[in-house]
């Protein structure tokens, strides 16, 4: 048995139940999300552009606006997350 098709499936019941959402744009949206998360934690350079622009403005040491920069990519993800839910496309 296909275990994965079974979801699709279920999942796709689902989503037919909500016709106004646009389902390939929300999909769209979490994967740049997603993506820019990813990025951010694997990339040093990405980090440390963040994490100079961060602490160029405040008192933060380089350590602390990289943690600062981690955080942000997480809370960027879940606002867009949140903004989506408000939206009523999730």
């Amino acid at each position: 048995m296909d275990l994965k098709g079974e979801v699709a499936e279920e999942l796709k019941c689902k989503m037919a139940e909500f016709p106004e959402v646009d389902w390939l744009d929300l999909e769209r949206k979490m994967i740049e999300s997603k993506l820019f998360e990813l990025q951010l934690s694997r990339s040093a350079d990405m980090r440390r552009i963040l994490a100079e622009a961060i602490s160029s403005k405040s008192k933060m040491s380089e350590k602390e606006a990289d943690k600062f920069a981690l955080e942000l990519g997480r809370k960027i993800k879940k606002g867009r997350f949140n903004e989506l839910k408000k939206a009523g496309l999730v």
